[in-house]
């Protein structure tokens, strides 16, 4: 097997070059880029570096991730402690890459390199760690841990130095920092906003995820297909619902199926299709909009790439799916009827503003 880095050796070279280049609070930090941190091996697993299963901490050491919110925490999980409707709260946003070449952080004076890296990465915390009771946050403590990492305050479009001193675990085929669910403050991470942006997203359609047989592009080098989006903004344009319950608003199961008719110019046009998890933002329910969708209305999305493979025997090459969290990123498209009886109308307003002249 091969990671993005190819050995061990570039691995350690790189570990050098990127703590040499940034210290954050201390020298103990080391800055790392997404596209890094997110590197696989030929079967999907994650090559950064673990602890080996035994929640040790001498390996890896400490970073720090730069990078900017794509989603409001709100919009994507219920993180409100209710002992009965939500008695095991969770909190995720994503955070992807800065384009450019670097980028100046005036809390620290740090100049940060940028040039070249992608993807972004998943910050997570859940109430009811792992392991025995012991773990569990008691609901003033969860509180208290929201509001030490700023979650309900964080928004889409800050700009965030994260500092993870475990840091993290790899989940279903992506690598998320998170505390590896313990409530010991060494397994803490920090999230610091140091500015703010409009996030970019990639304009793409299917075949930049699937092949033509409808598989996903897997590229454990991590330059084509859905390893080199994940965990990013995608925009995809002319999609349609074809299964799922939009309407399942707040539950584990809101994932719709969705398809694109890919034109080829010399050649029979084929669809190809993509799951797609519909976020917690309320105007994503608004009757209209479900209406309009499950009636076969086409649409337009900017949504977050992600990756839970649930089936990991053969390899984590799958499970790639789409997250739209709010409904400012979706826009339904009018069918050419609609479009014409529009188009009718002005006419016949034109027409009467004309006459009243």
């Amino acid at each position: 097997m091969k990671s993005i880095l190819g050995s061990v050796c570039v691995l350690s070279v790189c570990f050098f070059l990127f703590s040499s280049r940034a210290a954050v609070a201390d020298d103990t930090y080391s800055y790392i880029y997404h596209s890094y941190y997110q590197s696989v091996f030929d079967d999907g697993a994650a090559a950064w570096p673990d602890d080996n299963g035994d929640g040790s901490l001498e390996t890896p050491y400490p970073i720090t991730l730069i990078g900017v919110v794509i989603n409001n925490p709100e919009d994507m999980l219920d993180y409100v402690y209710d002992g009965e409707t939500n008695p095991a709260p969770k909190w995720q946003t994503f955070i992807q890459a800065l384009p450019g070449d670097e980028y100046y952080d005036s809390t620290t004076g740090v100049t940060y390199t940028l040039t070249g890296d992608y993807g972004g990465t998943a910050l997570y915390m859940m109430k009811n760690n792992y392991g025995s009771s012991a773990e569990h946050y008691t609901p003033s403590e969860w509180l208290a841990e929201l509001a030490r990492i700023g979650g309900a305050t964080l928004k889409c479009g800050d700009i965030v130095r994260v500092d993870a001193l475990a840091p993290g675990m790899s989940y279903r085929g992506k690598y998320n920092i998170n505390e590896k669910h313990k409530k010991s403050d060494d397994y803490n991470f920090s999230i610091t906003v140091i500015g703010s942006t409009t996030p970019t997203a990639a304009d793409i359609d299917l075949t930049y995820l699937k092949n033509p047989d409808d598989g996903f592009i897997f590229d454990d080098s991590r330059q084509t297909g859905c390893e080199y989006y994940q965990g990013s903004l995608v925009h995809l344009e002319g999609l349609e619902w074809i299964g799922g319950d939009w309407t399942k608003l707040g539950s584990d199961d809101a994932v719709v199926a969705v398809r694109q008719l890919i034109d080829v110019e010399e050649g029979e046009d084929y669809y190809l299709t993509f799951d797609l998890v519909v976020g917690l933002d309320d105007d994503l329910y608004d009757a209209s909009i479900v209406s309009a969708i499950e009636s076969g209305a086409k649409f337009d999305v900017t949504a977050i790439l992600d990756q839970e493979d649930s089936v990991g025997d053969d390899g984590l090459k799958q499970g790639y799916r789409l997250w739209l969290t709010n409904a400012s990123n979706l826009t339904v498209v009018p069918e050419p009827g609609t479009l014409a009886l529009l188009a009718a109308g002005l006419v016949a307003l034109l027409a009467h503003v004309w006459r009243k002249r």
